[in-house]
């Protein structure tokens, strides 16, 4: 008789192939797999890159706008009967981040003298971005009466 240990050793021997067959790892990509892996890595890595040299840029053209917008601002001021030390220390304190994120006044409806009060009481708060947006939005706000007016008689 075939002792039991015979009888494993042949079973041990016939199952052994099929375990390693089932431990072995994934079947290995194909080259066209690899070279389309090694193609999205290339388009990720580069549109990383322009990303940044973009976001680089954008920032380098945002310092610069803002600098010309606080030199802008400065003149107005001047304008306004500021001093010139003034008129800076105002105009520098803009910042068109904040300035998007903050409650704006409405000056719709106001009275050139109406809005001059408002910003001599945000000049006299100390309240120089807000006093900032205010000027911007009078400026914006006759700029467009003045191209409305231009549009109407045009039209007339």
């Amino acid at each position: 008789m075939i002792s039991r240990l015979s009888i494993f050793v042949v079973a041990l021997a016939l199952v052994t192939p099929a375990c390693f067959a089932q431990q072995q790892t994934r079947p290995q990509p194909s080259l066209s797999a690899v070279q389309r892996q090694q193609q999205q890595n290339r388009q990720v890595a580069d549109y990383a890159k322009t990303s940044q040299l973009g976001n680089e840029q954008a920032l380098r053209n945002g310092m610069t706008n803002q600098t010309k917008l606080r030199d802008k601002l400065a003149e107005a001021w001047r304008g306004m009967g500021l001093s010139p030390q003034a008129a800076k220390t105002v105009a520098d304190a803009y910042d068109a981040d904040l300035a998007s994120q903050m409650h704006h006044t409405s000056i719709r409806g106001r009275s050139d003298q109406e809005v001059a009060a408002m910003l001599q009481s945000a000049l006299a708060a100390k309240h120089y971005l807000v006093a900032d947006q205010l000027l911007i939005d009078y400026q914006r706000a006759k700029l467009n009466l003045a191209e409305m007016g231009k549009s109407d008689a045009a039209t007339h």
